[in-house]
């Protein structure tokens, strides 16, 4: 997914790239993919500088989803506010909280990795690509070509 992130994939193709770590009933990328997203937030906003504001993000860094209802819009607030409690030192209850969500958490955590990469690459006057770079070696993780 990261590697694809890099390359400028579209946004599906990259929920397409995290879906085979998904098995029902056995193991979801959830909580991997939101400590990239916090990863991302933390280059994104660095101690001292000011925070990100919520209102607008989804527009600003990923115009290309469009979120149908309200539970598509809650999930995905979810999902960025989760990777913010994390970075914070929180850690909610995803089980209870999204366990039950029809369409997964991991689908959710994927779209606030795009948002807070491109959030960092914004604020950095950097590519996504680079943030996604530094989001790797701070994850000890390799990109694949």
């Amino acid at each position: 997914m990261l590697s694809g992130l890099a390359r400028g994939d579209d946004v599906y193709d990259l929920v397409a790239a995290a879906a085979p770590s998904h098995v029902p009933g056995w193991f979801t990328p959830s909580v991997a993919l939101l400590e990239l997203a916090v990863t991302a937030l933390d280059l994104a906003c660095p101690a001292g500088v000011e925070p990100l504001e919520y209102e607008g993000l989804h527009e600003r860094f990923l115009p290309e989803v469009t979120f149908r209802g309200r539970v598509e819009h809650r999930n995905s607030q979810y999902a960025v506010y989760a990777a913010a409690c994390m970075r914070g030192g929180l850690q909610p209850d995803l089980l209870s909280d999204a366990g039950w969500w029809q369409t997964p958490l991991w689908q959710y955590a994927v779209f606030a990795v795009v948002i807070y990469s491109r959030a960092a690459a914004a604020r950095l006057a950097v590519p996504v690509e680079e943030i996604v770079r530094r989001v790797a070696a701070r994850q000890g993780l390799e990109l694949t070509a």
